[in-house]
Parts: structure tokens; C-alpha cells; sequence
């Protein structure tokens, strides 16, 4: 055996003995390699290992699948060209559906010559948070649970197992069987004023109080503290709301006396009916947890039924993650493009500008329009980094091309932060000829949240020679007064009036949107006239700029090479 084997044996060996996995992560070929307590931290057989990272995410908690994901995304957009380390406290989860702590800390890195991203990292099971918070829970009685946060203990396990029998059985009529998962609220507040033996005792006349309503009906089990599922194996579908909600009739209504105390106690309820549809009891359990989740969030002391709804919701979560993942992935690999579209005089049918638009290009070739990621984007929090970059490629088209003016979009979060402002400013100082030829295009709401830090980075713009423009205008509740005191160059009238001009009302708006600009001096912008027949009744109309389809559509060409003239 060589000396090389003997240390990787003795690392897998040190590293399992410890509670430890380490991971390396390719991102660009989303591929996972792993060494070390594969069961202990992952709960699966080493063959059973996740391969990628859509199957990685199953071993993470759902309420912390979004903050890690986020949180790894917004660091490796931060390490092109360089190395990044990190810290991540989460949640884990084995199949069996045990959720406990971890700790990760990893370092993000890319390679100079390949350009290819890595992520090596070590998840350590947190076993001082897990120490300190039996400690806790044994010092306010709390019967050595863990928290419903860390629900992963046996009771947990054991109705998985029971749901799993009743799933599986052949003699349960249909539409009979339905679980409640029911949370009391206002535990750790309770123990805080009165004290654990207090909390003890309300905890057990609650569980008391839950077998003594449904009887010999359904089996009540404590999974945590504070959670109670109860099982209802043979019952109708159609009784469970009511059941639901007389439990939460009967906590609210008729108190429970704890010494010489009377506590009305509120319940928050999530409830899942078990039918042909039902696969599992892992997925039971999580759809049980959903819906008590949605419940809570929806103002406690309620019942919510798990519908798919509720599971639509996720789905959209993970799709974008998944888009956000993808977009980021091509933003790496410089498959992001700009897009131009020209926005044309009505006075002279020259070319104005041209508006940057975001395109991506996956693997394939394939050419997606900002309609398809832009929303994930938004959600994931890369809206700074999308708005940077393409700021910084308007403004090197501006500096190799000096015919020809552009205009960027730039969203909410990017225009009130500094570092933004400061990227600008340092591009653009010494170049005032560069600086006439850019205008940023700002949205009705971003001006509304802040006035007056958007005054301050508006004039911050006109002082390097930008101009800027209000998008969308009309589709929001910006008042004439307030773009006046904005002091903007262009008002961008909003494509539904202009795709609605056949009602006489739109068209009047038109009107009278172009006729206040005018005396403000603001040029005006009709976005989306699609046809020769809109076109030229905006002209009619005086507006000042047509933009649409009708001059031509987006093009990831540099249109003015083409001496495009209308």
C-alpha cells in the first residue's frame, strides 16, 4: 500500500470519526465528489451519494435550502478571478426525514488557466448546538426534545413508520384518513413568564386535552414540545376541517388552569388527507409541515389544509433556484450577452439610441430573452450584478463607438447603492464625451421609494453628463411634479397604453402625457408600437421617439455597423 493510499485511508477514517464530510464541488459541471461520514452526515449508503446539485438539495432542509443557495451564489459571483472563503450554519436532512445542525465552511475558487469554479468544503454535524440545546430544553423541562426546529428525534421516525401502514393498507376505504399536525404558540414566551414546571404542566394537559377530543378516533403522538401530530386512520376526508377547527374552538374558548392560572391557548393546525396520491410517509410528514408553516404565516391560531397550492409554491422556489443557478452558471462561462434595440426620431426616422437589453445563451446556443430568468434573477438578489454588467458594457460600446448614444436599465437596488454610483463615476469622469451618450433608465417605483436619495443619484448622473429617463411612465402613480423635481431627460410612456391605442381613451392619455412633457421639456418615448398604424398615429400625436417591433426587433448584433436608418 502506498504511502499516498495509507493518508487518503487515514483522512476518510479521521474524518468519519468525527462526524465529518468533505465535498468538491465543479460548478461548472455540476458534479459532486465526496469522502468521509457519508452516512452520518448525508444518511445514505456511499452509492447512494448525491450526484449534482439539484439532488444535494434534497439533503438540505427546506427552511434553509434558500438562504444556503443565495448565500453560495452571491459569494461566487464575488470570487471571478479570485478565492473565496466561507461559513455556512444550516440545517440538514436525512431521507428519513431527522433534520439536525451543521456547520460547512469551504473555500470557493477558479482556476486561472481553465476558468472552471470549485468549491471544496467540510459539513461538520453541529454537535455544540445540538449539546447546548438539550442543555436548554433540560433546564426548562422541555422532555429532552430538541425543538420542533430539530424535529428529527424518534417520535418524528415513528409516525413516518405509522403513516406508511396506513398508506400501504388494501382494506382503508376511500376518502377516509387524514393527519392534523397541531403547534402550540407561545412556548418559549409561556416558559419565559411562568417557568418550565409551568410550561411542563401546560404541555401535558394539552396532549391531555387532544386524546380526551378524539377519543379512541386517532392516535396522538408528541413529535417535539411543542407538536402534536394526530393520526386519523379511518375517518372521512369530508370531517377534518371541522375536526380542525373544534380543536382550535375548544383551546381558544375553554382555558386550561395551570396553577390558579386560566390559558387560553392558541393552536396553529396544518392538515393532510391521505389518498391514492399519498407515496410515503416522508412525504406526508413534509406535506404536514407545509401547511402548518403556511398557517402560521398566515397570522396563527388557524387550520390550513395542504393543497397543491401550498406544494406550487415550492415548485416555484425551486424553479428559480434552478433558473437562478443556470443564469448564473452562463453568466460565469460569459455566455451573457447584450441585446439592442433602436429607438427611432419620429421628427427625422434616424436612429436615437439603442436600449441594452439582457440576453442569455445556454450551452446549447440557445438564445433566452430576459422574460425567461429575469424574475429568478430578482428573487436570487443578482439584479446589482446583472445592472453592473451591463452599465460597464454600455459604457466600453459608448467608448469604442462614438456615433452612437445607449440607454441601460438599472433596477431599485442597484441605483441606491454606492458602489454602483462609485463604478459609474470612476468609468465616466474623464470621459464627459462618453457620459452625453449614456442615459439610465429608471423605473416609476424606484423613484417613488426613495425621492430623495433618488434626487441625489440623479443629479450625481447629470453632473457626470448622463441623462435619464422614467420607463414605464403611467403604468405607476408618479405625479408631474414629482418628475419635475427629479429633474429626468426622456419619460418612456408605457407599452399597454400604446398597445390599446384603438381606445379613444388611451389615446388621449397619449396626448396629454407627450403635451405636460413637452412643457417640462422632456422628450417622450412610446415603447411597443408594433404596427405602421401605431407608429405613425404617434406621430401624429407628437411623440417624440418610437420604440417596437415595428423598427426592428432586439439584436445581439451591433445594429449601427449595419447603418440601420428607417
Amino acid at each position: 500500500m502506498t504511502d499516498g493510499h495509507v493518508w487518503i485511508q487515514h483522512l476518510k477514517s479521521s474524518l468519519k470519526a468525527s462526524k465529518q464530510l468533505a465535498y468538491l464541488y465543479h460548478v461548472n459541471d455540476d458534479r459532486f465528489e465526496f469522502m468521509g461520514d457519508i452516512f452520518g452526515v448525508l444518511g445514505c449508503a456511499d452509492d447512494e451519494c448525491p450526484i449534482n446539485k439539484k439532488a444535494f438539495s434534497r439533503f438540505v432542509a427546506e427552511e434553509d435550502l434558500v438562504t444556503r443557495q443565495l448565500t453560495l451564489a452571491d459569494m461566487m459571483a464575488q470570487c471571478v478571478g479570485s478565492e473565496k472563503n466561507f461559513t455556512l450554519n444550516f440545517r440538514m436532512r436525512h431521507p428519513d426525514g431527522t433534520i439536525f445542525p451543521v456547520v460547512e465552511t469551504g473555500i470557493i475558487s477558479t482556476d486561472a488557466q481553465s476558468k472552471k469554479m470549485t468549491i471544496q468544503s467540510l459539513i461538520a454535524i453541529d454537535t455544540e448546538t445540538i449539546d447546548r440545546r438539550k442543555k436548554l430544553n433540560s433546564r426548562i423541562g422541555f422532555r429532552e426534545a430538541i425543538s420542533s426546529s430539530f424535529s428529527g428525534n424518534r417520535e418524528r421516525r415513528s409516525v413516518i413508520l405509522r403513516l406508511d401502514e396506513i398508506i400501504c393498507r388494501t382494506d382503508r376505504p376511500p376518502h377516509t384518513g387524514y393527519v392534523l399536525l397541531v403547534e402550540v404558540d407561545r412556548v418559549s414566551l409561556i416558559n419565559q413568564v411562568y417557568g418550565s414546571n409551568f410550561t411542563d404542566e401546560l404541555l401535558d394537559k394539552t396532549n391531555a386535552t387532544l386524546v380526551s377530543m378524539v377519543g379512541g378516533r386517532a392516535e396522538v403522538v408528541q413529535i417535539a414540545s411543542d407538536l402534536f401530530a394526530v393520526i386519523f386512520a379511518d375517518d372521512a376526508h369530508g370531517e377534518m376541517k371541522d375536526t380542525a377547527q373544534k380543536i382550535l374552538t375548544v383551546f381558544y374558548n375553554q382555558p386550561i388552569k395551570i396553577q390558579e392560572r386560566a390559558v387560553h391557548q392558541v393552536l396553529s393546525i396544518g392538515g393532510v388527507k391521505i389518498s391514492d396520491k399519498t407515496t410515503s410517509g416522508v412525504s406526508l410528514m413534509g406535506w404536514l409541515e407545509l401547511a402548518l408553516n403556511d398557517a402560521k404565516q398566515k397570522g396563527r391560531g388557524c387550520f390550513i389544509e395542504y393543497s397543491d397550492t401550498i406544494g406550487q409554491e415550492v415548485d416555484h422556489f425551486r424553479e428559480i433556484l434552478t433558473i437562478g443557478d443556470s443564469f448564473l452558471k452562463n453568466f460565469k462561462e460569459g455566455r451573457v450577452k447584450m441585446a439592442f434595440q433602436s429607438v427611432i426620431s419620429a421628427r427625422t426616422n434616424d436612429v436615437s439610441f439603442y436600449e441594452c437589453l439582457i440576453r442569455m445563451v445556454d450551452a446549447d446556443g440557445e438564445v433566452h430573452s430576459a422574460g425567461n430568468f429575469i424574475n429568478a434573477v430578482e428573487k436570487m438578489g443578482l439584479t446589482r450584478l446583472v445592472d453592473t454588467f451591463a452599465t460597464k458594457e454600455a459604457i466600453r460600446e459608448l467608448k469604442e463607438f462614438s456615433s452612437i448614444s445607449l440607454s441601460v436599465n438599472v433596477s431599485n437596488h442597484t441605483l441606491t447603492d454606492p458602489d454602483w454610483l462609485k463604478i459609474v463615476i470612476l468609468e465616466l469622469r474623464d470621459f464627459p464625451d462618453v457620459a452625453n451618450r449614456l442615459i439610465v433608465e429608471i423605473t416609476e417605483s424606484i423613484a417613488m421609494n426613495d425621492m430623495n436619495q433618488t434626487i441625489r443619484v440623479v443629479r450625481a448622473l447629470h453632473d457626470l453628463g448622463c441623462r435619464v429617463a422614467l420607463d414605464d411612465f403611467g403604468a405607476g402613480n408618479t405625479s408631474f411634479s414629482q418628475i419635475k423635481d427629479l429633474s429626468l431627460d426622456i419619460v418612456k410612456i408605457d407599452k399597454s397604453f400604446v398597445r390599446e391605442m384603438n381606445r379613444e381613451e388611451n389615446k388621449h392619455f397619449i396626448r396629454t402625457l407627450h403635451s405636460l412633457a413637452s412643457s417640462m421639456n422632456l422628450e417622450t418615448v412610446a415603447e411597443g408600437a408594433e404596427t405602421t398604424l401605431e407608429s405613425d398615429s404617434l406621430v401624429r400625436d407628437g411623440i417624440d421617439h418610437i420604440q417596437g417591433f415595428v423598427n426592428g426587433l432586439p439584436s445581439m448584433e451591433r445594429l449601427w455597423l449595419k447603418g440601420q436608418k428607417h
